[in-house]
């Protein structure tokens, strides 16, 4: 199922796929509902809710003066109450995992699992070299004729080049988002969300009392595997899982997210 729902003057879309238990899982900046239905298929029983968040996929960005977690919480409340959800399980890839905790730090009461996919950002804001490389993304696109062309510039761009050279995934993902639909609207998020936190200190990732899943890999130089411990060490009930880096493979990485996923649900 397919739609949308109106909240704080904004038309956002989502789907739902399978029945019973609801889990909704939240993609990460540049990404889409289609992003998560890669990564993790529901089994029987689960029935997963994916929303395009602001500023991505059909959903567009609104005010950027609103773009903040705080805000993009508050739409996931927006769409637990639009479908009459009392409690669920909850989950976020990157910048999902970001607004997942953010809801989770608020509406403990509505969370009934967490789950936390190679989380990129702390109680701080992104480290500095990977706000470098989004703010790049975010100009080239504002001073470019086409997203083409800033793809091409983002290509001769030396700091790009040792990138793809070291981190190969990392480099293949931020080119990716010049072919986003809408992006020539949207592209402000990867100026405004790096600089941003999701909560003010690690003492408030107490107030997270639900089992939680952690995941994260060795090699990301974008979702630093000490963000999984980070997140391991500060909430009460979680755990970690090691992943397989998306830089080796991402049908591996795919299928050792599905797999830490499938047996964390059966515990819960």
């Amino acid at each position: 199922m397919m739609g949308y729902f109106e909240h704080g003057g904004i038309r956002f879309y989502y789907r739902t796929a399978g029945k019973g238990i609801p889990f909704i899982l939240l993609h990460g900046m540049g990404g889409d509902t289609k992003q998560c239905g890669r990564v993790f298929h529901p089994p029987k029983g689960i029935q997963m809710i994916y929303m395009d968040q602001r500023g991505n996929g059909y959903t567009e960005i609104g005010p950027v003066e609103e773009l903040r977690f705080e805000a993009m919480a508050g739409d996931v409340e927006a769409l637990a109450d639009h479908l009459k959800l009392d409690r669920f399980l909850l989950g976020g890839i990157s910048m999902g995992a970001a607004v997942a905790v953010r809801y989770a730090i608020e509406h403990r009461d509505r969370v009934t699992g967490l789950v936390l996919i190679r989380p990129a950002w702390t109680h701080v804001p992104m480290e500095v070299e990977v706000r470098e490389l989004y703010h790049r993304v975010a100009y080239l696109i504002e001073t470019s004729v086409s997203p083409e062309e800033a793809a091409d510039a983002l290509l001769k761009w030396e700091k790009y080049r040792i990138l793809r050279a070291e981190e190969p995934a990392a480099a293949r993902s931020l080119l990716k988002h010049f072919s986003e639909d809408g992006i020539e609207k949207n592209y402000e998020k990867f100026r405004i969300l790096p600089e941003q936190s999701p909560f003010h200190n690690p003492g408030q990732l107490k107030q997270i009392t639900c089992e939680t899943l952690v995941l994260a890999s060795k090699k990301d130089f974008i979702h630093k595997f000490q963000y999984g411990l980070y997140y391991r060490d500060y909430i009460e009930n979680a755990q970690l899982a090691e992943i397989v880096p998306k830089s080796k493979s991402v049908r591996m990485y795919n299928r050792s997210v599905q797999e830490e996923i499938d047996r964390f649900l059966q515990k819960i």
